[in-house]
């Protein structure tokens, strides 16, 4: 159980860095391009041997992203809708995401609604500096002299035993070219100095088209299906858990769409590949997502997911 938490724990170390803008200051608060002046109306997943899932994006009156509700298609009633808000402060800072799932079916007797919470600190320089999560959850994080994101870790907290991890991040230019990560036990109780000391993992690497990203600084965009990670989940259910800056990926932190992400040599994990179509303005307009287990005794998967965007 302790090496399952560990894998899934690295795996969310990643999340709030997925919350900075270009400057990686405060985050950014209309995904699309201000050049042209589109923004996201919604993103449509397709996963195998699911039904769509559509998640709409909705604005306050100064152009920010208040809230998004997802549900499924052809018919909403008879599935989970997961409603999304987010709050500012008087800088326009991200300050708290709320999350509310309403289950299918729907409990009788009364409405039952899954509500969890995050909420965002800044440092002096208005950077994101933690994240306060639910089920003992936190995240910080650490910048370079250049305003770009450094490091991440993210700590677990359990009354037996509580858990260290994080992430370190190369950037070439504007995209994130290299993340190299780190994981560690300590068991309550133990005598000092018989705690595992924290492990490193090779990097990951990962190359980008040249277009434009349309969520690049984007705080984090939940995936309609599964929600976020939970270290309970399996690996596979964490892989579908974000589609721009959740818990499990980082495809918010480059300014140019990620084309492939590959892992280190001998490692089991799975290679991921991305193809695009692109509209007039070089914003993505369908990914492809092709999942290559290391396994060949396992199937390769594909994730499709469209955008829709509109003027304002």
């Amino acid at each position: 159980m302790a090496t399952r938490v560990l894998h899934y724990l690295t795996l969310l170390a990643v999340a709030g860095g997925l919350v900075t803008c270009s400057d990686h200051r405060f985050p950014d608060i209309t995904p699309g391009s201000t050049t042209s002046r589109l923004r996201v109306k919604s993103l449509t997943e397709e996963l195998p041997n699911l039904l769509p899932k559509v998640s709409a994006f909705r604005y306050d009156q100064q152009g920010r992203l208040s809230s998004i509700i997802s549900y499924q298609t052809p018919d909403s009633s008879v599935a989970e809708v997961i409603y999304n808000t987010y709050s500012y402060d008087a800088q326009n800072r991200l300050t708290g995401l709320g999350r509310q799932q309403v289950p299918y079916p729907r409990p009788q007797g009364g409405q039952f609604n899954l509500t969890t919470g995050y909420s965002y600190t800044y440092n002096s320089l208005s950077q994101v500096s933690g994240i306060l999560g639910p089920n003992y959850l936190s995240w910080y994080y650490t910048y370079d002299n250049a305003n770009q994101l450094a490091g991440s870790t993210v700590s677990f907290s359990h009354p037996r035993f509580s858990v260290e991890g994080g992430y370190l991040f190369t950037f070439t230019g504007k995209n994130l070219t290299q993340t190299r990560g780190f994981i560690g036990i300590r068991y309550q109780g133990m005598p000092p100095g018989s705690n595992p000391p924290l492990s490193g993992f090779s990097p990951t690497t990962y190359t980008h088209d040249d277009k434009i990203n349309p969520f690049y600084g984007a705080f984090v965009i939940p995936s309609a299906v599964g929600g976020f990670g939970n270290i309970l989940l399996s690996p596979g259910a964490l892989m579908t858990n974000a589609l721009f800056g959740g818990s499990d990926n980082i495809l918010s932190l480059s300014q140019n769409n990620v084309l492939s992400e590959t892992p280190p040599s001998g490692s089991t994990d799975n290679s991921i590949t991305y193809q695009y179509q692109y509209n007039a303005a070089n914003l993505p307009t369908v990914r492809i997502k092709t999942i290559t287990p290391s396994n060949p005794n396992y199937p390769v998967t594909t994730e499709t997911l469209r955008f829709e965007y509109e003027t304002y």
